[in-house]
């Protein structure tokens, strides 16, 4: 799919700030929340809760910016991590009251008579309004609905925001006009434009990077700590990764101290030792490509590789293991008619205890990149 008018416009911005360029960070700021807090609002239905999940959106876009590889994908990533905000948002909080219908209509239409908007219609008004005007309508159509009026009506816009076409939106936006009268659709518009995040929004947001390290910011802490001290040329090995593939090595150590014990010829144990030098060497080698994929690529698709990769030599490599030691079990079981059910249990809680280990290697390695927001393929 080719890129919009409006992502090629962002890509010049997105490079820049980058590398730390916090004038061109504010531009996209004010070029992408209208539409980061309409998403963020058609899912929590709170004006203020929106607002502040917005805040938090572009505040953890600056910190992560350099690990976007590609900055055509840049309006997917926000879009993907306003919603996993805003779900997290519903998750964690219980928003507040609601207002009827009836109650609703009567509030909007003493609004709709008024000329000062947004000095006289309370803010608790704004939300309860709101919140029964997003609840009225397809769950499919609220994002498109809210940007629509927020972009004063302007579908090709929406449409570029929101990654999908303009003929989707204009066929959603007249399923709304059909489900809801005219006139009060054009109420409810009057009302959720004057709610469209302004200057101050984008202000707030830029004066909170203040507080935090610029995207480049690790990536120039490395590059001084190398400079100035030999040791911290391998300081990132020892992240989550790394330790957990020294936690490999040592299981594969202790895991095959019985093996080598029980060998009965020098044959065997050689081959077992060859199989257990493999094996450590290649805990470590898939530590660092894992290691890897976190510290250069953005998304799943790089970890989950490496990861894929590391449970395949592993198994090829315990495969080995179990036809070297599978002869001297074979020939013990015909002098030992117990030793055969031994056999037989140990070789299912063998292949149990490797599927159950890689459902929950995987099961983990995914709810990592869940909850470090990593989880797309942009």
């Amino acid at each position: 799919m080719s890129m919009s008018i409006t992502e090629q416009q962002l890509i010049p911005d997105v490079q820049a700030a980058s590398l730390g360029d916090k004038d061109a960070f504010a531009r996209l700021v004010k070029a992408c929340q209208r539409s980061v807090s309409s998403i963020a609002l058609a899912i929590v239905k709170d004006l203020d809760a929106s607002e502040d999940i917005t805040q938090q959106v572009f505040i953890h876009i600056w910190q992560q910016l350099n690990t976007l590889q590609n900055p055509a994908s840049f309006l997917p990533w926000v879009r993907q991590t306003t919603r996993y905000r805003a779900f997290n948002y519903l998750r964690d909080n219980k928003v507040g009251s609601k207002v009827s219908g009836e109650q609703a209509d009567a509030i909007l239409a003493e609004f709709a008579s008024d000329t000062q908007l947004t000095d006289d219609l309370a803010k608790a008004q704004q939300n309860q309004i709101m919140a029964d005007f997003i609840t009225k309508l397809p769950s499919d159509s609220r994002e498109i609905v809210l940007l629509f009026y927020r972009e004063e009506q302007n579908s090709q816009q929406v449409a570029e925001l929101l990654g999908i076409t303009e003929s989707n939106v204009r066929k959603k936006l007249q399923r709304v006009r059909e489900l809801l009268k005219d006139q009060l659709l054009a109420k409810y518009g009057k009302l959720i434009l004057t709610t469209a995040p302004g200057m101050g929004l984008t202000t707030a947001i830029c004066s909170a990077l203040t507080l935090t390290s610029p995207p480049v910011a690790a990536a120039s802490a490395s590059a001084l700590a190398v400079n100035s001290s030999g040791l911290a040329k391998i300081s990132w090995l020892f992240g989550g990764a790394m330790l957990g593939a020294l936690g490999g090595v040592l299981g594969v150590i202790l895991g095959m101290r019985q093996p080598l014990k029980r060998a009965e010829s020098n044959q065997e144990r050689q081959q077992l030792l060859k199989y257990r030098n493999i094996s450590i060497g290649w805990v470590l080698l898939s530590g660092i490509l894992l290691a890897l994929s976190y510290q250069f690529t953005a998304g799943a698709v790089a970890p989950v590789l490496s990861f894929s990769l590391f449970l395949a030599g592993l198994g090829y490599l315990q495969y080995g293991v179990w036809q070297t030691i599978k002869p001297r079990l074979l020939a013990k079981m015909q002098h030992d008619a117990a030793a055969a059910k031994v056999y037989r249990r140990n070789r299912l809680w063998c292949w149990l205890g490797m599927l159950g280990g890689t459902l929950a290697g995987f099961a983990g390695l995914i709810s990592g990149l869940v909850s470090s927001n990593r989880w797309f393929w942009g």
